[in-house]
């Protein structure tokens, strides 16, 4: 950030991130009942609640003006928030604060602050919302299916195990249009190298029962995958965001890992 009489910017971050049902507390008084995971954790109980039960009424509101399709974002002057329902009645909300310019006032007055609400745009952070319950959804499952498993005390239990950590590796600030389309990067290769990748591809997955999908990339780029389309862009997307940054050797920051050569829509 800059000093003395320069101008401060300020990049796009995470002010919150919640699940709510509706169902699971329909009566006055049992409205806590209906959060499921909020982040930050330290906000007071009445502020989550009431956090919540404006976004449930922005939901209710729009749809009465189109019943299938209710609100996606609320446009404010400081910030932008997204929704999402992935399953029935459950609804994860995003809350981004929007970028903005600290511009210093003469005479000890206090700076103004200009913020940049078009720098936000819905399709890019709309898909990161969806992209967080894609993720989640691989690794555990749908929340239904914990909900069948062990109700509302599991279902809880993974959303915080899981978000807890998945929301520190959110890079708000340099999403763009590949978190849309979720990109991939291949590796090129000539006709004969690949023949003998997937083949040995082939005769692993005969020769290990429990293999049932494999993957072959080269440090973060992909040259084989036997996994639908969609489930690879989400794994794809833990693997250079996650998996890889954390165990990363030396030699992943040369000349393959920064350089996007190919990328599908």
């Amino acid at each position: 950030m800059a000093t003395g009489m320069q101008e401060k910017q300020y990049t796009p971050s995470l002010l919150s991130f919640f699940i709510y049902n509706p169902s699971f507390g329909p009566r006055e008084g049992e409205e806590e009942k209906k959060i499921l995971f909020y982040h930050p954790c330290d906000v007071e109980k009445n502020e989550k609640i009431r956090n919540v039960g404006l976004c449930e009424a922005i939901v209710q509101f729009t749809r009465t003006f189109c019943p299938t399709k209710p609100a996606k974002s609320l446009h404010t002057q400081k910030n932008r928030q997204f929704f999402f329902e992935p399953e029935d009645n459950f609804w994860i909300v995003m809350v981004v604060r929007n970028p903005m310019i600290e511009k210093p006032n003469k005479d000890g007055k206090p700076p103004t602050i200009e913020y940049q609400e078009e720098e936000i745009l819905d399709t890019v952070y709309g898909a990161v919302l969806r992209q967080c319950y894609s993720m989640y959804k691989l690794f555990n499952g749908t929340f239904g299916r914990a909900m069948e498993a062990g109700g509302v005390e599991l279902l809880t239990q993974k959303l915080e195990k899981f978000f807890y950590r998945y929301l520190q590796t959110l890079h708000l600030q340099s999403c763009d249009l590949l978190d849309v389309f979720g990109g991939i990067s291949f590796f090129p290769l000539d006709k004969m190298t690949y023949l003998k990748i997937q083949s040995f591809v082939n005769r692993v997955e005969e020769s290990l029962s429990l293999v049932k999908y494999t993957a072959f990339l080269y440090n973060d780029q992909l040259i084989w995958s036997g996994l639908e389309q969609d489930d690879m862009r989400i794994l794809y997307k833990y693997l250079t965001t996650s998996l890889f940054p954390r165990h990363s050797e030396p030699e992943l920051a040369g000349r393959d890992s920064p350089l996007r050569p190919e990328v599908v829509h």
